[in-house]
């Protein structure tokens, strides 16, 4: 795994205008192919020592070698409007 593996929270309005937190991990990346499903963990600083809140797994995704990977996605609905927000992540431009 490479890329930013921690994230701050964003407060930050989602596709229904509504206000909520996230985090957003823009540049996260695997570098070999197979299937597989990341867990996050969210934690809560207490007195200098974290403490753990939950856990969540993501759906199973598909990483492709160069040769077989099927082509870029459109950005979601979601994505656009975090750039919108100013959060830097890469849109891609159609």
């Amino acid at each position: 795994l490479a890329g930013t593996l921690v994230s701050s929270l964003y407060k930050l309005r989602d596709i229904d205008q509504s206000e909520n937190g996230f985090f957003v991990f823009p540049d996260i990346s695997v570098r070999l192919e197979g299937r597989f499903r990341l867990r996050f963990n969210l934690y809560e600083i207490v007195n200098q020592s974290a403490v753990h809140i939950c856990s969540v797994v993501s759906d199973v995704f598909t990483v492709y070698s160069p040769k077989l990977f099927p082509g870029m996605s459109e950005s979601t609905a979601l994505s656009r409007i975090f750039s919108d927000q100013g959060v830097r992540i890469r849109i891609r431009k159609d």
